[in-house]
């Protein structure tokens, strides 16, 4: 390998301070060696200056041989501050004649902006002959503070025209993120045909930056950029680098297919069925037009307030519509914002919803049922003692039911109390909530642990209350807590999405992303972990993800991994356009680290629902705030129903055959050896349990992976040791996997662990 060649100096630096400073490599002389155009941002006393020089010649080591031009200014540098900077050179006009791109971070007194301008026509000395592009805006630039940034122009799309790929490193409160875009189809007026949505850098390790560039290069699988950044921890600089495909490959991301076919009804509810199937349950979903319809609830007008799907029938056959249940007044059964649960037997327990939409302040009915996969019917069970809507309802270990939280049915105020469902004897039974406790916030996110109490992750939707992470002991009376303190941003855990990290045995808890209450401020890409095995369980921070978001869906996929999409910069409703998250990401608990995955087509925020199916697919469906949405068959008056379904297919898929399961008892008990079996046995890596999904809200506090320790393979089967205590696998149906040694999940066989 080559020696590093010296340090050179670029003559005449006169700035005392500057803000922004790359490099281009372009042949202006026509000489056949390439010439390097250095870019500076001068912070003098006044306003800030860009300006470039070329040294013309470089020879192989690095050397300008060919003398430099003198400083040019970028005409019309009208920032005050900047916080990065870049330069490209390339024929942009298809004039045979090097353009130049110059882009800059301006930092005004608002949010910052990137913006680039292209001069045409760049002579030997440097000049401009063919002038100058305006200022031009990248869309949808959304830090308030950046510190580095640098562009570069290269083919990324494959259509024959250039496109300008721009980075640059977001400075948020705590560890920093960065990010690029892709402006396709540069014109000769240098304005893009169209941007990609905002990607993600995955596993940005600084907290402070002071400096970012770009270069695009074909490192033999396409364009990759490779990229360049100072890290300013205490004491002594680091400078580092990091290759980023630009490309997409199925085998490292994934892919994404909108189906054919809607969803028939807004799918604000989802719950994965022991059948396989799908249910989606909406009510009248948030739709004002809907509900006051003397059409709604009547199947035969196709006005539905759930549906069945079948993800592997066709289309026209893939959908059935239980019967319209109604509730003690009458009305429909208002699915909307209700809480839901498994129950042992596979019923789904649905509890609460919307009453009436009260101008804005919904209130909660009483109202409770249940779903039977068998029949496919809706059927009612005994009401709450109050109200609840935005419910949280979390199956325990004995299989009864906790309802918290909510809207009550009077003036839509907190319903404070806990009440547990139970099964056998087919009612509710009223808990004492814990003494001095601010009470559990809307949509709280719970997860059972294994030694049967309830973890309170502290996220939670639309609620700012300041009610801290713990542990609820169920077992005393009133409920017993212990807090688990928050190291970063507890209060920007609203629309945030939790998992209990596969597998469950390790009882962790990740909390993802969120934003602040109702506020429109931006959301935040951190993450931390509680180890609830420790003695005095305590957060700490965990690699953040590459783009902040809110309403994101996190799903637990067969290969151990936490897989994340949807969800937008910023809360929706405000002034601002929310920006979306389209590109997917994919947390491995084993490397601490994040990787990019593929980009969604449809928009996911508000009301949206992902989760995993048997196969082991990941759909997606939902979305309904302003102002997207596909206009749904009732429009107008209410256009942003999102009703596309979108699946995505991770890069397990892409991975050559799968290991089978061929057969399985379907009955399970706890602390007991089953056989399964397996062509692939004495190979395997893997078997685990996997709760199916019930999600709402971006939430699935049932979602679980339990390893199942091989105790011995080979021949064709596989002996696997059962959950000895029900607060590891809360009895119900799982959908059981084997894992070969390259990570790659079977399809799932359903088992019922009684």
């Amino acid at each position: 390998m080559p020696l590093p060649t010296a340090y050179s100096a670029v003559p005449d630096w006169f700035s005392s301070e500057n803000q922004g400073v790359d490099a281009a490599l372009a042949d202006l002389t026509g000489s056949g060696r390439p010439d390097l155009v250095v870019l500076m941002v001068d912070d003098g006393p006044q306003q800030n200056r860009g300006l470039y020089r070329i040294g013309r010649d470089l020879d192989a080591a690095g050397v300008v041989t060919g003398g430099w031009t003198p400083w040019i200014d970028v005409p019309d540098w009208f920032s005050w501050a900047n916080q990065g900077a870049g330069v490209a050179a390339a024929d942009l006009t298809g004039s045979g004649r090097p353009d130049l791109v110059v882009f800059m971070v301006d930092d005004g007194p608002q949010q910052n902006r990137g913006l680039y301008r292209m001069g045409r026509d760049l002579d030997g000395d440097g000049v401009v002959t063919g002038g100058w592009t305006p200022w031009i805006d990248v869309p949808d630039w959304f830090s308030w503070a950046n510190q580095g940034a640098g562009i570069d122009v290269a083919d990324v799309s494959g259509s024959g025209r250039p496109d300008l790929v721009v980075v640059a490193v977001d400075n948020p409160v705590g560890r920093n993120q960065a990010f690029y875009r892709v402006g396709m189809d540069l014109g000769p007026d240098g304005v893009a045909a169209g941007w990609s949505t905002p990607l993600g850098i995955s596993n940005w390790f600084s907290w402070e930056n002071q400096d970012a560039g770009v270069a695009v290069v074909d490192l033999g699988a396409g364009p990759t950029a490779v990229g360049v950044a100072v890290d300013a921890p205490p004491g002594l600089n680091n400078a580092f680098t990091l290759a980023i495909p630009l490309r997409e490959d199925p085998a490292v991301h994934g892919t994404w297919e909108v189906l054919p076919y809607n969803s028939q009804v807004l799918a604000i509810h989802a719950a994965l069925l022991r059948t396989g199937h799908v249910l989606f349950f909406a009510g009248s979903g948030n739709n004002t037009v809907r509900e006051a319809d003397p059409s709604y609830g009547d199947v035969a007008q196709d006005m539905w307030t759930s549906v069945v799907w079948d993800p592997d029938a066709p289309a026209g056959a893939n959908f059935t519509h239980p019967a319209t249940l109604h509730r003690m007044d009458g009305r429909p059964f208002d699915f909307f914002c209700c809480g839901h649960a498994p129950l042992p037997d596979g019923r789904i327990l649905a509890g609460g919803g919307n009453l009436a939409y009260n101008n804005g302040n919904n209130l909660g009915q009483r109202d409770v049922a249940s779903f039977d996969p068998g029949t496919g019917q809706w059927s009612t069970r005994p009401a709450t003692a109050n109200g609840r809507w935005y419910p949280t309802l979390l199956t325990l270990p004995d299989g009864r039911i906790l309802a918290v939280s909510g809207k009550n049915d009077t003036n839509g105020d907190l319903n404070a109390e806990f009440e547990v469902y139970d099964p056998a004897l087919d009612q509710w039974v009223h808990l004492h909530p814990p003494q001095n406790f601010v009470g559990l916030p809307f949509y709280a996110h719970l997860f059972v642990i294994a030694d049967g109490r309830v973890f309170f992750s502290g996220g939670r939707m639309d609620d700012g209350r300041p009610q801290a992470a713990g542990i609820l002991d169920l077992g005393h009376q009133p409920v017993g807590f212990q807090g688990v303190p928050a190291l970063l941003e507890g209060y920007m855990r609203n629309q945030s999405a939790s998992v209990l990290l596969p597998p469950a045995q390790r009882q962790q808890v990740m909390i993802i992303g969120g934003g602040p209450g109702m506020e429109m401020a931006g959301a935040t890409g951190h993450t931390e972990t509680a180890d609830l095995d420790a003695p005095a369980p305590a957060y700490v921070e965990s690699t953040p993800m590459s783009l902040p978001r809110i309403h994101l869906n996190a799903v637990l996929l067969p290969d151990r991994t936490v897989f994340v999409s949807g969800g937008a910069m910023t809360h929706e409703g405000g002034a601002m356009m929310p920006i979306p998250r389209l590109q997917s990401e994919i947390y491995d608990p084993e490397t601490g680290e994040w990787q990019a995955a593929a980009v969604a087509e449809v928009v996911r925020l508000y009301h949206s629902v992902a989760l995993l199916l048997p196969d082991g697919r990941v759909i997606t469906a939902c979305g309904n705030p302003p102002p997207y949405g596909n206009h749904a068959p009732w429009e107008p008056p209410q256009p942003n129903e999102e009703l596309r379904i979108e699946v995505y297919r991770p890069p397990y898929l892409f991975r050559g055959l799968r290991p089978e399961i061929t057969g399985a008892p379907q009955q399970w008990g706890y602390g007991a050896t089953v056989a399964v079996q397996s062509p692939q046995a004495g190979q395997l890596r893997w078997a685990q349990l996997i709760s199916p999904a019930s999600t709402t809200h971006a939430f699935d506090c049932h979602q679980r992976l339990v390893d199942l320790p091989i105790t011995a393979q080979g021949g064709g089967q596989l002996e696997v040791a059962t959950p000895a205590e029900p607060g590891l696998a809360p009895p119900g149906w799982y959908m059981l996997t084997v894992v070969d040694q390259d990570r790659v999940p079977s399809a799932a066989r359903w088992i019922h662990l009684t």
